[in-house]
């Protein structure tokens, strides 16, 4: 547990980045170990099958995710200003409704998975292996739920180490269940599916067992169900805010997903495998937005206005060269890296999900602000700016599907996002700094 409200603002982003890095690189170790053993050992059409699925499972992780960090933001400002009995409250009603929101999706994916891949256009030689991934990864959710609430607590007061080790054994129980299913048990995508679901489900156990004994003063008691209309609104704010900026992004994926899938599945295993490597170059813009989301909500809670400013610096700086390592790393890797994934496609595949990379790779240093002043923005509890960037996204990605993909085909899909990243960092950046600029100091006679 640490608290990011004194010390050095430079030191304490990377010594609180680092441990979600690692965690982030442990569950793209999911999502990569699934992907190399599908392509080697079942083909690329079930590749496309799992492909074509993965803008609905991050959509459906991804306001469970978005709703658990925004709670997370009161959480971290209670523990800032030192009042725990508010911050278990706050983790009472975290717990209620992201529960809900998880029952519900559960439910409706359940109900509607034919019409919705039917909507995605995913083409027929895929969709009864599709359709099998997705249903075991819906039913699952639960399991994402748990975990993710329970890292989301920890992080909020601090502490990303411990949900990195439980990460780290849940990968390795993944990848050993992974082997079994697939490739012993020659159980196919089902089984690719089940194995992810026991792993996280093992960490959401094991993470569960950590905070009774290690951490009690972050257990709820049925005394703190609570929900005062104040504390409920503001609660929920953030995390709807946060929940709505993330579905925002990844509706714009679906739209464009259903683009991409028209294309045939040799365009959709590339592209497939560009995204893979994509998530897993873009994990330190995501760790350090992590970061700046606990360390601007405990500084605000804590009244140290100024100390946020210099970390969000400190924060971009780095953003910036990461970003520099990876355009290296694909320029010089990133056939190299494909080549893991698809090790025997065709090469206008691969040629197609290098494309994707290369083109993409250079604007991360417009991604990687746009990721981090919006966690800021977020932080700050200024929720509006980065949803209403986020819809110009969803707007833009419509754009692509009606406008580029008949112009240009794949093309027009590989552009699309270097162009929107650029705008929308112009867009949060400006907005950032001026807010930064306009927060009070009081803190200025307080000794850190």
């Amino acid at each position: 547990m640490k608290e990011l409200t004194s010390g050095r603002p430079v030191k304490l982003i990377i010594g609180f980045a680092l441990p979600v890095l690692l965690g982030l690189a442990f569950q793209q170790a999911y999502t990569l170990t699934d992907t190399i053993i599908i392509g080697r050992q079942l083909g690329e059409n079930s590749l496309a099958a799992v492909g074509s699925t993965s803008a609905v499972v991050s959509l459906m992780f991804n306001i469970i995710n978005g709703l658990v960090t925004g709670f997370a933001i009161i959480i971290a400002k209670n523990f800032g200003a030192g009042d725990h009995d508010e911050m278990r409250r706050s983790i009472a009603r975290t717990m209620t409704f992201s529960g809900i929101a998880a029952a519900a999706i559960i439910l409706g994916i359940a109900f509607f998975i034919d019409p919705l891949l039917h909507a995605l256009d995913t083409p027929e030689g895929i969709f009864d292996e599709a359709r099998t991934y997705l249903f075991i990864v819906d039913l699952g959710l639960a399991a994402t739920l748990f975990y993710n609430l329970e890292s989301a607590i920890l992080r909020a007061v601090g502490d990303s180490v411990i949900p990195l080790i439980i990460l780290v054994i849940s990968t390795v129980i993944n990848i050993g269940l992974d082997l079994l299913m697939v490739v012993t048990l020659d159980m196919g995508v089902a089984g690719a599916a089940m194995a992810t679901v026991i792993a996280q489900l093992v960490s959401a156990v094991v993470c569960l067992i950590y905070l009774i004994r290690k951490r009690p003063f972050l257990i709820v008691k049925p005394r703190d169900f609570r929900f005062t209309a104040a504390s409920t609104a503001e609660l929920l704010s953030a995390g709807c805010g946060m929940a709505l900026m993330y579905s925002i992004v990844d509706i714009g994926s679906i739209v464009l997903q259903n683009g991409i899938n028209g294309f045939g599945e040799d365009i959709i295993a590339a592209h497939t495998a560009a995204r893979k490597l994509f998530g897993f170059t873009i994990m330190p813009f995501s760790a350090l937005s992590a970061t700046l989301v606990t360390y601007t909500s405990q500084n605000r809670g804590a009244g140290k206005y100024s100390r946020i400013g210099r970390g969000v610096r400190s924060g971009v700086l780095i953003g910036l060269a990461c970003a520099a390592v990876d355009v290296l790393l694909i320029y010089i890797c990133g056939r190299s890296m494909v080549g893991m994934i698809l090790p025997d496609c065709a090469p206008e595949v691969t040629d197609t999900a290098v494309l994707y990379l290369e083109v993409n790779v250079p604007f991360y240093f417009f991604l990687t602000v746009l990721l981090e002043l919006r966690s800021t923005l977020q932080g700050l509890g200024h929720s509006i700016i980065p949803i209403v960037a986020s819809c110009i996204e969803l707007l833009w990605k419509i754009c692509t599907v009606v406008f580029m993909i008949p112009w240009l085909g794949y093309m027009g899909v590989i552009v699309s996002e270097p162009i929107i990243w650029t705008v929308c960092a112009i867009i949060i950046g400006t907005i950032a700094v001026v807010t930064i600029r306009r927060l009070p100091h009081m803190d200025e006679q307080r000794k850190e």
